[in-house]
């Protein structure tokens, strides 16, 4: 028979896990060019499953090996760009937030010293540029929404739960920002 005190004891003895999974972080370069801070964005390879040719920042899955995310984002920053750890200085964290897919997102802001030492991953990274951070503050974006939403699956049991619909459900709706610099188009969870 089940009770409280063998419940408690199998909780007890559970060993326990670091729980990476859904767990991403990210790292916001910043650099001075001519006396100007910019921001450093990569253009995803086209190689890649998951939003090939997209526009982010340096970044990605925190891993087992990884004791914080922002090791994973220093760590993500050297295996896509060849920025070593001694060339990124961390300014700070930026709050973490969940994105529509259920991903917890650690974003960190650095300064990076250098590109001259640039190896860039031709499987994770196609190019990179950078933006001035004035021409953001001067050029506002277009806006517009994402519906997000969910579908039962054929497979549902509708015979069990009669009164749920069988059709698209809105569930959430966000606002993107869209910039358009020279040819890029920077938006999403960037």
């Amino acid at each position: 028979m089940i009770t409280i005190k063998k419940i408690t004891k199998q909780i007890q003895t559970q060993k326990s896990v670091k729980v990476i999974a859904n767990k991403a972080a990210i790292l916001i370069p910043i650099i001075t060019i001519d006396e100007h801070l910019q921001l450093l964005f990569q253009v995803r390879s086209k190689k890649l499953k998951w939003q090939p040719g997209d526009i982010c920042f340096p970044g990605g899955r925190v891993e087992i090996v990884d004791y914080s995310p922002q090791h994973t984002a220093i760590r993500e920053t050297y295996e896509e760009l060849g920025i070593e750890a001694n060339e990124i200085t961390i300014l700070g964290q930026l709050p973490k937030f969940m994105a529509t897919l259920g991903m917890m997102i650690y974003p960190f802001v650095a300064e990076i010293s250098s590109l001259n030492n640039l190896h860039l991953n031709p499987d994770e990274v196609e190019e990179i540029f950078t933006v001035p951070i004035d021409w953001f503050i001067n050029n506002p974006p277009q806006i517009a929404n994402m519906l997000i939403g969910y579908k039962p699956a054929n497979n549902f049991p509708f015979d069990l739960l009669p009164d749920k619909a069988k059709k698209w459900q809105k569930r959430s709706e966000h606002q993107l920002y869209f910039y358009h610099y020279n040819n890029h188009v920077i938006w999403g969870l960037t």
